[in-house]
């Protein structure tokens, strides 16, 4: 705390000095005459503690005396088996001593101590004979700030400090634990933060949530010790648990907390491992399932595909055993519009994808097929191919194929029978999202009134319903030799 004001402070000290000695005379406290080397009154902290020569040894070393003060440690507080504790007055304290327990009192009570003033391992301290405590006479205890305490500790031994120091070292010492700690720049005042094993609370100071570097605040008495091993140092007998407290984030938490994302990143990949395995297992089922299907799916369309060749072959054999003309036409445009189909599955079969079909490779054979079996001369009828690559899928395929079935059919009929040397054109391009397929021949074009899907002919019919099922505008071109068919549909 702050020094109070001299006149202040000088009449408060004589005031107690007073009272103190009255309380001992009512106690009946008999004083040794001064000639047997005992002090015959009741002094002030600062009187004994004088040491005029500065020899590092009190004017009254040896001797007993009566002092008072008040108590910054309770008893038994830092110490359970022996009477050890402090007393402080405003600007000196003073450790005292006792292999004999007595009268326990708290922080804040006014003590009259008479004993034996001696050096034990380097610190002044009382021999305690006999004391008399008198309860909450002075409850108000400021403690000194590390600020004012770092350039002379000394002149503050045994009295309340507190202040922010980092943690540098932890160990163990004279029967009790410390952490050393070093506040700002000060080299003089580097002290122990001191937990003797005989307190009260021991076990409730756990150091060990505490690393170097830490920032701690702290609340204590200051003490020395020294001796050979470790030599000079200052000690801050912690009084409760309550005295040291994080003045940062520890780095024990920041320990804990990468800890545990260390444990929870591992939980996690552990469990995208093992979630991951189990979706390879159920994807090497379901690939296992799907190569089993597509095997399936290819042989169905591999036995499709040879069932329609044995109606076209059935087909075959009755146009042979028929007479009348007009039923091997028909058996003929049966069997041409089966082999288109026949190709389809022939096409799904061979291929790597069982539901999509190159449409430009699929024409290209129906068309050169059906020019094969029509033409006999295989030199009249020139076949002019325009394709881009095109992929639809079966849905639309079996109706374009039709189509184009009966297209190319009705031109060999009617197209090529009047010119010498015909031209077939069949062109598919893409645009746009759309299909547009041209099916164009050099014959003598369409009747004026020709109209898709009225009369009588089947194949107009078909042409027609083909076209719908592919949703598909058809334009007829006539404005060239012969005629073209333009399709036009949507994409899959």
């Amino acid at each position: 705390m702050g020094a109070l004001p001299c006149s202040f402070a000088s009449l408060r000290s004589a005031i107690i000095v007073i009272v103190l000695f009255i309380l001992t005379t009512l106690a009946g406290i008999t004083m040794p005459a001064q000639g047997q080397g005992v002090v015959d009154s009741t002094w002030t902290l600062g009187v004994i503690l004088f040491d005029t020569n500065k020899d590092d040894t009190l004017d009254y070393n040896g001797q007993t005396v009566t002092v008072g003060g008040i108590a910054n440690t309770g008893f038994p507080q830092v110490h359970t088996t022996r009477l050890a504790s402090f007393i402080q007055g405003d600007t000196y304290g003073l450790p005292f001593f006792s292999k004999a327990m007595g009268d326990s009192f708290a922080v804040g009570d006014s003590l009259v101590l008479t004993g034996r003033l001696q050096k034990y391992y380097g610190q002044n301290e009382m021999y305690v004979e006999s004391y008399e405590v008198y309860p909450e006479v002075n409850r108000s205890l400021t403690a000194q700030s590390f600020s004012e305490v770092a350039s002379s500790p000394d002149q503050f031994v045994g009295m309340l400090v507190k202040g922010t120091a980092k943690v540098t070292h932890k160990g163990t010492i004279n029967n009790g634990i410390y952490l050393s700690v070093s506040y700002g720049d000060s080299v003089a005042f580097e002290p122990k933060v001191f937990v003797s094993n005989f307190h009260k609370s021991f076990n409730e100071f756990n150091f060990d949530v505490l690393s170097i570097g830490d920032e701690i605040a702290v609340t204590g008495v200051l003490s020395e010790f020294e001796d050979a091993p470790t030599g000079h140092s200052y000690l801050i007998y912690l009084r409760t648990p309550d005295d040291l407290e994080y003045a940062g984030f520890p780095q024990y938490y920041i320990y804990g907390i990468a800890g545990l994302l260390l444990l929870f990143v591992i939980g996690a990949a552990i469990w995208i491992l093992s979630l991951r395995r189990k979706m390879e297992q159920k994807t090497k089922k379901i690939k296992q399932s799907l190569e089993e299907k597509e095997i399936l799916l290819r042989e169905i369309h591999h036995r499709v595909k040879n069932n329609l060749s044995i109606i076209s072959g059935l087909l075959e054999l009755q146009k042979d055993t028929s007479t009348e003309p007009t039923t091997k036409v028909a058996l003929q445009n049966s069997q041409a519009r089966i082999r288109s189909m026949a190709l389809i599955h022939d096409k799904l079969y061979q291929t790597d994808s069982l539901s999509d079909i190159e449409l430009n490779v699929y024409l290209r054979e129906l068309v050169e097929g059906i020019s094969a079996t029509l033409d006999n001369n295989h030199q009249r009828v020139a076949l002019n191919f325009d394709l881009d690559q095109t992929e639809i899928d079966i849905d639309k395929v079996v109706p374009c194929g039709l189509l184009v079935n009966e297209l190319v059919v009705n031109a060999y009929k009617h197209a090529f029978s009047t010119v010498e040397e015909g031209e077939l054109t069949l062109k598919l391009k893409n645009h746009n999202h759309k299909v547009v397929l041209t099916i164009a021949d050099n014959g003598p074009g369409l009747p004026e009134d020709f109209a898709l899907g009225t009369g009588d002919s089947l194949g107009s019919m078909l042409i027609q319903t083909f076209a719908n099922q592919l949703d598909a505008d058809l334009h007829i071109d006539r404005s060239h030799e012969g005629v073209a068919f333009v399709f036009t549909f949507p994409a899959n």
